[in-house]
């Protein structure tokens, strides 16, 4: 009952000065909206940035091994880095289902092509349906992938370089890797390299056709280790280089390594974390400093009430209870403002996520920070006051 009572006269102190109390509220409300809307924004952009990472096409648990060999002329020969006799190695973990090479991705493929005695690394895309619309000629067709057809087409700005004119390439032979296929036709200009971009295919041509022609270009430096549901990747990987280090048949020409992203996902999400809060600490600096602003008010509320403190001591009061009183006030007011700073910086991170494309959610410890650490200021800036005023003497009010 004394407690209620306290609060009730706290709060009724705290509505008597209505626009000193908002004052006061102001700096904490901002100082958590701001800490909240960094640690929000900076822990959905952490949770993004590792599920990116962590994704993978299969359901299954991969573990990725690469072989990084003393001299690089090696990843020039025609040797496997990784051959067959690794593969019967390696299936012999328990936990391991499957041992292949890395799928080919022929999204970024690149050749040199000659252009005015010259050579220049194009991108080439490969197309499994319809190709790019054209300005002269036809589009690469599903039929023309099906049947293998040595046929390309290519850009506007390529063609140009080659035969002068975008319609003059159309018909003409074009020479890849000493192959030379039919340009069947000429799709508009698209963006060129830069720092920024990688820049637009140069060069379309029927996928069949390429991996015929030049094979998958699979990467035998690499190996993929499917593992069964419930498998510890970071043992099994371990156990995997162990035993390639032992008796891989590449071990005396260099070092395996494990490339898998989803081991290095711990150090990341403690860098990210820690960028996170560095920035949170400095945006808290501000709660300090409005700590300080409701000592001050706390300060004068205490000078200016020193006759209802007189008053309450002379009904029967104790020193407790006074000290309480001014302690709950100065806690309901920074808790107040702490409620509102957390839905404003709330706010502002989900606005800024809008944008940006990065999840924010609320969480437990955002809202525990925020109820926290405004509850901690005050208390922290109003006991000093909130001592003076149980410290007065009840015969000095009195005089």
């Amino acid at each position: 009952m004394k407690f209620y009572v306290n609060w009730r006269s706290s709060l009724g102190s705290i509505f008597k000065n209505k626009k000193r109390s908002a004052l006061t509220m102001f700096g904490i409300i901002i100082g958590i909206a701001a800490v909240i809307a960094i640690l929000s924004i900076g822990r959905g952009f952490e949770r993004d940035t590792i599920k990116s990472l962590t994704s993978e096409e299969s359901d299954k648990l991969e573990v990725n091994i690469d072989f990084v060999p003393n001299n690089n002329n090696l990843y020039e020969s025609n040797l496997d880095l990784i051959q067959s006799s690794d593969f019967s190695l390696l299936k012999t973990i328990d936990g391991v289902e499957e041992v292949s090479y890395p799928k080919t991705d022929l999204t970024y493929i690149y050749k040199d092509i000659p252009v005015k005695e010259k050579t220049k690394s194009t991108r080439i895309g490969v197309v499994t349906k319809k190709g790019k619309a054209v300005s002269y000629g036809r589009a690469l067709t599903a039929f023309d992938n099906q049947t293998q057809n040595k046929v390309v087409t290519l850009d506007a700005s390529l063609a140009k370089e080659l035969f002068g004119t975008a319609s003059e390439a159309v018909g003409r032979g074009f020479e890849m890797d000493q192959e030379v296929f039919t340009i069947v036709g000429v799709f508009p200009a698209g963006a060129e390299e830069s720092m920024f971009s990688v820049g637009a295919t140069k060069v379309q041509i029927p996928r069949k056709t390429y991996t015929h022609f030049f094979g998958n270009e699979k990467n035998t430096g690499s190996v993929v280790l499917t593992l069964a549901n419930g498998s510890k990747i970071n043992k099994i990987a371990e156990k995997a280089i162990n035993k390639l280090k032992a008796n891989g048949a590449m071990r005396q020409q260099g070092e395996y390594q494990v490339s898998n992203m989803a081991m290095m996902t711990d150090g990341i999400s403690n860098v990210l974390s820690s960028i996170t809060l560095f920035i949170s600490a400095v945006a808290g600096i501000s709660l300090f400093i409005a700590g300080v602003g409701v000592m001050n008010m706390m300060y004068i509320s205490v000078s200016e009430r020193t006759k209802e403190i007189g008053i309450r001591r002379a009904l029967g009061a104790t020193r407790g209870a006074i000290r309480l009183q001014f302690l709950l006030e100065g806690m309901t007011l920074t808790l107040v403002g702490g409620i509102i700073g957390y839905l404003l910086g709330m706010l502002v991170a989900y606005a800024i996520g809008s944008v940006m494309d990065i999840h924010v959610s609320v969480d437990l410890f955002t809202v525990c920070l925020a109820v926290g650490v405004s509850s901690g200021i005050g208390l922290l800036f109003s006991v000093m006051p909130a001592s003076e005023a149980a410290k007065k003497d009840l015969i000095d009010i009195l005089r």
